[in-house]
C-alpha cells in the first residue's frame, strides 16, 4: 500500500510546535536558560557566575529570583 502523503500545511504545522520535554507538573515546555550574575572580588574586580538552570511556569520564580553569589 501507498503511504498517505502530507500536505504542505501538515509539514508546517509539525515544525511549529514546542519543543523538548514537558513538566510533569504543570505540562509546559522545560526551558534551558544561561543565568549570570555579577559578584566582586576581594581585590575590588568584578567576576561573573554561570549557571545553567531549567524552568517551566511552575518554578520560574524559585529560578530567576536575585540570589547573593557567596563564594
Amino acid at each position: 500500500m501507498a503511504r498517505k502523503q502530507k500536505t504542505f500545511l501538515d509539514k508546517i504545522a509539525k515544525g511549529t510546535g514546542p519543543r523538548g520535554e514537558k513538566c510533569p507538573v504543570c505540562g509546559e515546555v522545560i526551558q534551558n536558560v544561561m543565568i549570570i550574575r555579577p559578584y566582586r572580588t576581594k581585590d575590588g574586580t568584578w567576576r561573573y557566575e554561570r549557571q545553567m538552570a531549567s524552568f517551566c511556569k511552575c518554578n520560574e520564580k524559585e529560578v530567576f529570583v536575585d540570589k547573593p553569589v557567596i563564594l
